[in-house]
């Protein structure tokens, strides 16, 4: 669960509105038969990919070497790698409309943290919540507000946003551990919560209302992100971690997304307004970008 929450991601205590209420659906179809799924890998490196945005730039992380990692922008065929100064490795998790990305770094040493970062107009700042043993930034909207998780002194997660210096945690109500996933150009974060259980459940909140989302029959679900026309997209897991496969929700219905190449370890981590998708699969060493699989 640990390394799930050092990937992903309260104001206040506010009321919590649960899916089933509103009455969505809990049935789930399959994977549209026109959707298609395209392997994307930096040279011949081991290549992970966590987001897009609606210029289809995509950012990810790469291994340029069996010593080295970096974060990248891949736009126009183009790829763009991303050193943070000083850093042993970098990773790329978040990327907006304008070019600007967000992700963690990691300096020389053993047993270094994650601390996070941003790349705004080709300068960069580091991003690390006060007090945190670790920070990653993971999202970042049009606006420049960034989102991401950061580890407690005590070795909790917990969301947080940054805008004009100022930072804030983000907690799902009355639950023990929150990540942060993303932020879209409305406002709309996703990401994920650990109940007492020690089961995690999905979420998307906006104007400090928080919406719980479960992939039906799913032990384990996370939000990824929601496009600019409420389309949610994210991963489900089985108790165990070893099986998981994308999904989107469209007007209230589950939609499950699987690259047939690799059909039980299909993980969503991106969506444009396009409904383009993104994200990384089970065959070796390459993420992937998929379209035609929202209805």
């Amino acid at each position: 669960m640990e390394d799930l929450m050092i990937r992903n991601r309260i104001h206040r205590v506010i009321p919590i509105v649960v899916l089933a209420a509103y009455g969505w659906s809990q049935s789930v179809a399959q994977s549209p038969s026109g959707c298609t799924f395209r392997k994307v890998q930096i040279q011949t490196d081991y290549t992970s990919v966590y987001g897009i945005n609606n210029k289809n730039a995509i950012v990810g992380t790469y291994n340029p070497s069996s010593s080295s990692q970096a974060a990248f922008i891949l736009y126009n065929k183009i790829v763009t790698a991303i050193f943070y100064p000083g850093a042993a490795m970098t990773s790329g998790f978040g990327i907006n409309d304008n070019g600007d990305i967000v992700g963690a770094y990691v300096l020389p040493g053993i047993g270094t943290p994650d601390i996070g970062f941003a790349r705004v107009n080709g300068k960069f700042v580091s991003i690390s919540f006060p007090g945190a043993l670790s920070t990653s930034a993971t999202g970042i909207d049009i606006q420049g507000r960034i989102v991401g998780s950061y580890q407690d002194s005590s070795g909790v997660f917990h969301g947080f946003s940054y805008f004009g210096g100022i930072y804030t945690a983000i907690n799902y109500p009355n639950e023990p551990s929150t990540i942060v996933s993303t932020i879209n150009n409305n406002g709309v974060i996703a990401g994920a919560y650990l109940d007492s259980s020690n089961l995690e459940h999905g979420f998307i909140a906006q104007s400090g209302q928080f919406t719980r989302i479960d992939y039906p029959g799913a032990a384990n679900t996370i939000v990824s992100q929601v496009n600019g026309n409420g389309v949610i997209a994210g991963t489900y897991y089985d108790s165990s971690f070893t099986t998981w496969e994308g999904f989107v929700v469209v007007n209230g219905r589950f939609q499950k997304i699987s690259d047939p190449a690799a059909s039980t370890q299909t993980a969503v981590n991106g969506i444009t307004d396009n409904n383009v998708l993104v994200g990384n699969a089970g065959y070796s060493g390459a993420g992937f970008l998929a379209m035609g699989c929202v209805p």
